[in-house]
């Protein structure tokens, strides 16, 4: 992972205004809240492998993904591995308890593509926080989301096999419920494997028995039989031998 970070640069051409409203987490509040944190905010372009933050970095402001993805990396030690915990896409905001509580980051951000996110100073934030019991709600039903992602992922760390929490990876990378469909893993095997929770050479053990239910991966590319038996799958609760 690359230590060269960021510096976020003014709005520029774009309408602060704009952007912001276009971001999910404001959505739904009023234009002249949506303004007053547009007067404070930056938006910075940034390459793959560009770190955001590092884990113990004081959070100087709320980030939100507007594209691209990013990767939060934790480890136990100063000198220990890397591990990824979470992948997210354009439209979230991460790290937002940080910002909130004042305390420092548990986690490094990493750009795992090329991205493009938006940045509220902290102070900024907090004062529109007291002055603003809609954008409070905002933030707390962000935190309340980002709650029950982390006590479901906890739920498949404890109670599903490798295989399974594959099998849910997979099923995320298409919208599609029903049929065939070939999908393409958008990272490589290192990263997926941190993803769901596992080592690379479980990894391909999983994938292996996944072609008991109809999973086939060539490189990059997995063709998934049917997304109902393998949605099934998930929540079966036994490895396929």
């Amino acid at each position: 992972m690359s230590v060269s970070t960021y510096e976020p640069s003014a709005l520029g051409r774009h309408d602060p205004v704009d952007v912001l409203s276009r971001v999910p987490l404001f959505a739904g509040l009023e234009p002249p809240l949506v303004a007053r944190l547009a007067q404070a905010a930056h938006v910075a372009r940034a390459p793959r492998g560009t770190r955001l933050f590092a884990q113990g970095d004081q959070a100087r402001g709320l980030h939100v993904l507007l594209e691209g993805q990013v990767g939060l990396f934790a480890k136990v030690e100063d000198d220990g591995e890397d591990t990824l915990v979470e992948i997210l896409d354009a439209g979230e905001a991460f790290i937002a308890a940080a910002v909130l509580t004042g305390k420092p980051y548990l986690m490094t951000g990493s750009a795992l593509t090329p991205i493009r996110v938006l940045e509220v100073p902290r102070q900024a934030l907090l004062d529109d926080l007291r002055a603003s019991p809609d954008l409070a709600l905002v933030m707390l039903g962000s935190l309340a989301r980002h709650y029950r992602t982390l006590v479901q992922e906890i739920k498949d760390l404890k109670l599903t096999s490798a295989s399974q929490r594959l099998a849910r990876y997979l099923l995320g990378l298409t919208p599609r419920r029903r049929g065939a469909v070939i999908v393409r893993l958008p990272h490589n095997k290192g990263l997926i494997a941190a993803r769901v929770g596992v080592r690379p050479e479980t990894l391909s053990r999983a994938f292996a028995q996944l072609r008991a239910v109809g999973v086939v991966v060539d490189a990059h590319n997995v063709a998934i039989a049917d997304l109902v038996t393998l949605a099934a799958y998930c929540h079966d609760g036994r490895e396929v031998v």
